[in-house]
């Protein structure tokens, strides 16, 4: 498979498709609102801050993708 590109990331947290044809139904991708602002920070500060009250799988998954894309370790908190 190969590597994901960050723009195609971006198009899959949106729910558009994408140009490597990345992700697969099965598995949550799009983003709301508030997983987005989890994201972006998570993007800024180099790793995922999960709060207590949980969050989707979705922000996971978007963001170890990114972390791939961009040749960065996956870091949560």
């Amino acid at each position: 498979m190969p590597k994901p590109d960050k723009n195609d990331i971006e198009r899959l947290s949106r729910g558009e498709s994408t140009r490597g044809k990345i992700g697969n139904r099965g598995v949550g991708h799009r983003l709301t609102q508030k997983e987005r602002i989890l994201f972006e920070a998570a993007k800024r500060q180099g790793f995922l801050k999960i709060p207590v009250a949980g969050i989707r799988k979705n922000v996971i998954n978007i963001y170890r993708l990114w972390c791939q894309a961009s040749e960065r370790e996956f870091i949560t908190r």
